[in-house]
This record gives C-alpha cells, structure tokens and sequence, in this order.
C-alpha cells in the first residue's frame, strides 16, 4: 500500500509542480496586491490634497457618469481617506440601435475629489507587462493561466483539477512522514517510542549532503505548514469546481443557504429604478439600522452602495462589529423600485458550512489578521515552490540513482522503462 502511495505521491507531485509553481509565486505577489497597485499606479489612486471640501460620492459619481456619457455607474465606495482620488468601475449601456452594449475604451475611471476632473483611467481587463496591466497579469495567471477571456474557464477549470489533486495528495504526503509501524518492545510504550520515530520528520538536517537537505526541507515543510497547504488546495476546489466541492461538503455540513439562487432575475434589466442612489442610499441606512436593532450589532463604517440591474435590487454594504474580515461583509439587499426589504447578509450567522467556506475564502486571500496574514501568505508562495523544487530534485536524483544502477549492472534501460516510471 505505501509503494501505491509513493508512486501516486511522485507523478501527482510531478504533474502539478509547473502549476503549483505559478499559483504560489503569483499567490505571494496578490497577498499585496491593493498596496502594489497603488505604488506602480499612484499617478491615478492619489490626488492632492486642497483647501476646502470634497464633493460628496454621489456628486461624484454623476461626474463620472458625465464624463463618460456611454457608461453607467452602478456601484461606488462610500469610504473616503484624505489624499486618494475617487474611483469607480464603469459599465456599459445599451446601444439603442442593436440593444447591445456598447463598447467602452475603459472600465475604471479615476476622479479628483474636489473638481470632479478625470484624473485618469485604465482598463483592468487588459493584459499587459507595463504597470497598469501587470498585476492584473499576475491576477488572470493565478485563476486562470491567463488564457483569453474565451478560454478562461477552461483555465479555471484546469486549475481546480489541480487544486483537488492537490487536496488529496495533501493526504498522501502526511501518511508518508508516518513512521512504517509502532514497536512496542520499549518499556516507556509505543506512543512515545512511536513519537520518537516521527520526531525526525519535522527536523531539517543542515549537513547531510544535498539529496539529505532537499528531502528534509521537503519532508519539513510540508509537515509544518501542511493546514495551510489544504487550506489553498481545497479553497482552490471550492473556487473552481463547486460541483465536486458542494457535493462534499453537504454530506458534512450545514451548507444553509450558500451557492443557492436567492433572487430572480428580471425579465429586462432595469432601466431607470424608481429610486435614485441618494434616495436608495437613505432607505439602505434606514433598513440598516433596523437590522443593527433585530440582530445586534453596530455599524462601524459605510463600505459601498450598488445597483444590480438584473435583479432590481440595490445593495448597502458596511462593516459591522459582527465581522471579522479587513473589509464589510455585512449587507442589506432591497427593491430598487419601492425600498422593500429583500434580504440581508451577516456571516457571523452562518451554519456550519458557510463559515467553513467563508474562512477557507478569506484566509486564502489573506483578509483577517491583517498585515501578519498577508505576510505569512507570501511567505506560503515561497513555500508551495520550495516543496515543487525540492520535490522535482529528489525524483531526479533517485531516477538518476536508477540509471546509473542498471548501466553498471548492464540491463538495457529500455527494458526497465516502464519500472522506472
């Protein structure tokens, strides 16, 4: 059983190392990603600072829209923080004569707080190596190879095979740092003899040789921070391939309500909602805070407000003090045409399931714990492709090793070919 083992460890190792390569390094870049993006572009994130206010988000917003007469502004950040510009994600409207969406030069586009003038703009859905597209680059190469936008599910998909190869490999490598058997000759008992048989699994031996520092650096490694191995191994499934991973989990979990359609679509998108965003604004605040009452909790900041035209519905996002991610995750949904109530989202409420789900989510892209997190996770980049190189490296050696053993015993190795593989 643990040559099976062995032999499904090296070629799922082998087959994913070129992946797991790319996930890691770009993972580690995309633990910083919001502070890198405004470094390589602050020409557009900052804006000088002035006497007197700003003008208020939905003033701005109208700005944005008037600028680009072609494009709506269907959501926008309610936080402001002194010194940065305003920006917004720009959709599309329909063209009257074909009643499809007309084509854009751009989808962000960044606003200077006090005048409303464009300071610049930048389409995120380019791929280029300058430093406006490249971290969106690193982005489309993490979660999908950066294949074309008609081939990205192809890409995705590929990377959740991946991922749940991964996930139950994960499993594998820790049965095979276990010790082969327990020996109970010893007075002191077999748990602590056993113990001490496993104890060097987790030890690196700095003078051993090459081979003995690669395998023990591989071994180490993987045991040491193997719960986050699984945490990115099967996030990634559940990212990716929702059909295994929902399967999976239900026969465990309470998956409550997530993943499942919880609102119909309009026959036509909405056109003109009967509430404008200062209004819809209003009556967001006000269900808000009824929530806050039923629920108890308090709102700490306002995050965002949007329109989503399928549905016909805005929604207030905010940080309550229920939350435990760096940004809100607390949301009231309503009718964009009477300010009906729909429903809400408060994750300190979820089953079993959903929480699972939700921290396997947000450790992955580094969201609680602040700095500390983002920093362990690119330190887990650098991780995941030291465990593919010295992975890639033991198998070379020992099939090396093969070779060189057979040459000096003289059996042809294309007789041998297929025991070596």
């Amino acid at each position: 059983m643990r040559n099976i083992l062995v032999w499904v460890h090296r070629w799922a190792g082998l087959t994913m190392t070129g992946f797991l390569v790319i996930l890691g390094l770009t993972g580690s870049v995309l633990a910083f990603h919001e502070p890198l993006d405004r470094w390589l572009n602050a020409d557009l994130f900052y804006a000088p600072t002035r006497e007197g206010p700003t003008l208020d988000v939905f003033e701005l917003r109208e700005r944005a829209e008037a600028l680009e007469p072609q494009a709506r502004v269907d959501s926008f950040d309610l936080r402001r923080e002194e010194g940065r510009s305003f920006s917004v994600f720009i959709s599309p409207r329909n063209d009257p004569a074909t009643d499809k969406p007309l084509v854009l030069p751009y989808n962000q586009l960044f606003l200077d707080p006090y005048t409303g003038a464009k300071i610049g703009s930048r389409d995120t859905r380019e791929i280029s190596f300058d430093r406006r597209g490249i971290l969106n680059f690193i982005l489309r190469l993490h979660t999908a190879l950066a294949l074309p936008q008609s081939y990205a599910l192809w890409g995705s998909t590929l990377l959740g095979i991946v991922a749940l190869t991964w996930t139950i490999d994960c499993f594998f490598g820790f049965y095979l740092t276990l010790p082969l058997h327990v020996s109970s000759e010893h007075s002191y008992g077999a748990r602590g003899h056993w113990w001490n048989r496993w104890k060097p699994a987790w030890l690196i031996r700095w003078n051993g040789g090459a081979y003995r520092l690669n395998f023990d650096i591989h071994r180490a490694f993987g045991l040491w921070t193997w719960a986050m191995l699984f945490v990115f191994a099967w996030s990634g499934v559940s990212f990716n391939l929702t059909g295994v991973y929902l399967p999976v989990m239900r026969s465990a979990f309470d998956m409550g309500t997530l993943f499942d359609e919880q609102r119909s679509l309009l026959m036509t998108p909405l056109e003109t909602p009967g509430l404008g965003f200062r209004e819809a604004y209003a009556r967001g605040h006000e269900l808000m805070a009824q929530e806050a009452a039923r629920r108890g909790f308090t709102v700490d900041r306002e995050i965002a407000l949007g329109l989503n035209r399928g549905d016909g519905q805005y929604v207030l996002a905010v940080q309550s003090s229920k939350d435990w991610v760096d940004w809100g995750t607390t949301a009231v949904f309503f009718d964009a045409n009477t300010g009906e109530y729909a429903r809400s989202m408060l994750w300190a409420d979820d089953k079993s399931g959903e929480a699972i789900t939700h921290w396997l989510m947000f450790l992955h892209m580094a969201a609680v714990f602040g700095l500390p997190m983002k920093i362990f996770v690119c330190a887990m980049g650098f991780v995941i492709t030291a465990l593919c190189v010295t992975g890639a490296y033991i198998w070379w050696k020992k099939r090396s090793a093969r070779r060189s053993r057979r040459e000096r015993s003289g059996t042809p190795i294309l007789e041998q070919s297929t025991v070596e593989l």
